[in-house]
């Protein structure tokens, strides 16, 4: 059966990456494509719609903590009518919200990354190409937003979330442009950040092709979501839902996300419950999980041609024992 990932609607592409190998893994499970999935990240619905296309035994609950995007993916899944089920929470509430089906799900697909719809459409002021307020917030109904953020940190917890969320060098020297220059006005929108950050990086540092404001504006938007302590808290407890033979895969756009997931998955694959080094580790069980990509899959020549999104995308998966 053929599929057109691709759905262009109000102007934009909603293309999920890495589906077909997606779809390949899924396929070639020992459960294979039915039962009940977990699509832990909706999103527009991209995913969901080329599972649900591809096993027509196959049901999803999906999750997606932003009520605007989630009726977005409401119209688009409409056609699969009751074969799906949304929820609009969090990921890292599905250990909570599925503990009475714990052992059979079948898959779970997370997607850690971003959708086109937050840059493009949001008007939340996730891009540094767009004339937007400083929001940033996935769930409109949270507290503190990027402008609360940049506006009221102190310099140096500033200057500690663009280093290790952002993973930017010059993390001490931006934190202090922006506490320099708010004190004239407060910070508002994204193109006054962005350009206070492209000041603050010495020219001959700038990277080609890569916007200097990319590593802070990650930064800010891991901070105010808290997104990294969700994936923590959902790795760590969702290999219990999936049954035996079921797979989670992982899909990371930058390394703090991949190195969540490829710790979590070679402590299950060696038996260990406990988040000590593996140096200090005493859990001797039998492995939980096996790992299936010793490396992460990336896209292809072909993907990459297509979907510019996918170059920095990394699939990692294990399958329970």
């Amino acid at each position: 059966m053929r599929h057109n990932a691709g759905d262009e609607t109000d102007g934009y592409s909603h293309e999920p990456v890495l589906w077909r190998e997606v779809i390949d893994y899924v396929k070639e499970s020992p459960v294979g494509g039915e039962g009940m999935m977990v699509d832990a990240t909706l999103g527009e619905g991209g995913h969901s719609e080329v599972l649900l296309g591809t096993f027509p035994e196959l049901t999803i609950v999906a999750f997606e903590r932003d009520a605007q995007i989630l009726d977005v993916a409401r119209a688009r899944l409409k056609k699969f009518g009751e074969r799906i089920t949304f929820v609009n929470q969090n990921f890292s509430s599905m250990p909570e919200f599925l503990k009475d089906r714990e052992g059979d799900v079948s898959h779970i697909l997370f997607d850690f990354g971003i959708s086109s719809f937050h840059y493009e459409k949001s008007g939340r002021g996730f891009s540094y190409g767009r004339d937007e307020r400083l929001d940033m917030r996935l769930d409109r109904g949270a507290g503190r937003d990027a402008y609360d953020l940049i506006n009221r940190a102190r310099e140096k917890d500033l200057g500690d979330i663009f280093y290790r969320y952002g993973e930017e060098r010059w993390s001490r020297r931006i934190a202090a442009a922006v506490c320099r220059e708010r004190e004239k006005a407060p910070i508002e929108s994204t193109v006054r950040l962005a350009e206070l950050v492209l000041r603050a990086i010495p020219i001959k540092y700038h990277v080609r092709n890569i916007h200097p404001a990319t590593r802070v504006f990650q930064a800010l938007r891991i901070a105010v979501n808290e997104e990294l302590a969700a994936v923590e808290t959902v790795m760590e407890n969702s290999y219990r839902l999936v049954r035996r033979g079921g797979r989670i895969m992982a899909i990371s756009f930058h390394s703090l996300e991949d190195r969540i997931v490829k710790d979590y998955f070679r402590r299950l694959s060696r038996g260990c419950t406990c988040r000590q080094e593996a140096k200090y580790c005493q859990c001797a069980g039998d492995p939980f999980i096996k790992i299936l990509t010793k490396r992460p899959v990336m896209a292809s020549m072909d993907e990459l041609e297509k979907n510019s999104r996918s170059r920095s995308a990394k699939l990692r998966v294990c399958e329970r024992l």
